[in-house]
């Protein structure tokens, strides 16, 4: 088994936020959770998280720079915990809306962020796109006005009377995994609903309007609300020296920019997925997926480049 990735995300902004602060400890919280964390991990694995945390580090401050804030950095906190923005901001913050992992005190700064800037890290291997949001079933069943979780919720209820599957979806993985008949069956209907499930959300998107499907799209699918204090989203890249990183300002982004220009359109992709695209700009992908063994694992939604 490797690492869970929580734990080099951990190690990763802890010591992003560490080499911000010129390589000071800003909070003894952070110190402790970010040796608790190293133990955790392997060798290599926290050199490579904290040869991106550098990088990640320069070139945040270079955007920053370059976008009005100046007179050094002033404080750094990490923001795991629940309420943490609001007190060192001085304001209310909905944690759950701002994806910030460290936040930023600049001595002068522009607009109503009183000079806080959050970055947001994300490290991955390769050089792709950045990810997107990922809400639950039921997230969206109530901001659409969908009741997809229930109605799947009675269709597996019916399959596992029908094919006299176990009630729980561990015992029911481990049988459905033994026993390759019933799986070609289980794995048969559980394309069908997620292609059910696409159709029926697809359906409902289609009906809204542009500005409230705008809304939606940005808001519960791309961080891309004006947040306050804002954020900018920095991604560590490669898998050995020398890494580099990518800087994407959440409100500044050529998807952004094409959705405030652009109609969206919406089309059906593949069998499970929503292509989202404004312009000739393909903007993202929504998929419906099962966590891991159809039929046997929570149903899940995530946001896909396209």
């Amino acid at each position: 088994m490797g690492t869970p990735n929580t734990v080099l995300a951990d190690i990763n902004e802890i010591y992003t936020g560490y080499v911000l602060n010129k390589n000071k400890w800003y909070s003894a919280d952070a110190k402790t959770k970010y040796n608790q964390r190293v133990k955790e991990a392997q060798s290599n694995e926290v050199a490579d998280a904290i040869g991106k945390a550098e990088v990640m580090a320069i070139a945040f401050l270079k955007w920053a720079k370059a976008n009005g804030y100046g007179g050094g950095v002033k404080g750094v906190w990490w923001t795991a915990r629940p309420n943490s923005m609001s007190s060192a901001f001085g304001a209310p913050v909905d944690q759950k809306k701002n994806p910030t992992d460290i936040l930023i005190k600049f001595g002068t700064g522009t607009g109503p962020g009183k000079g806080f800037l959050g970055l947001s890290a994300k490290a991955t291997k390769g050089k792709g796109d950045i990810g997107f949001k990922n809400p639950g079933i039921g997230t969206v069943d109530k901001n659409l006005g969908l009741k997809m979780a229930e109605g799947y919720k009675k269709e597996l209820a019916q399959v596992v009377k029908n094919l006299k599957l176990p009630d729980t979806d561990s015992k029911r993985k481990q049988y459905i995994r033994e026993n390759s008949g019933i799986k070609v069956h289980t794995e048969k209907i559980g394309v069908q609903i997620l292609s059910k499930m696409r159709n029926v959300m697809i359906a409902r998107l289609l009906k809204m309007k542009q500005p409230a499907l705008r809304k939606y799209i940005l808001s519960d699918w791309m961080d891309a609300e004006v947040l306050i204090p804002p954020y900018i989203k920095i991604t560590g890249q490669g898998n050995k020296a020398p890494y580099s990183a990518t800087v994407m300002d959440p409100i500044d982004n050529p998807k952004l920019a094409a959705l405030g220009k652009y109609s969206i359109k919406l089309e059906k992709v593949g069998n499970e997925s929503i292509g989202v695209s404004a312009g000739s700009k393909h903007i993202m992908k929504i998929r419906f997926k099962f966590e891991s063994e159809k039929m046997a694992s929570s149903l899940k939604l995530s946001g896909d480049p396209w």
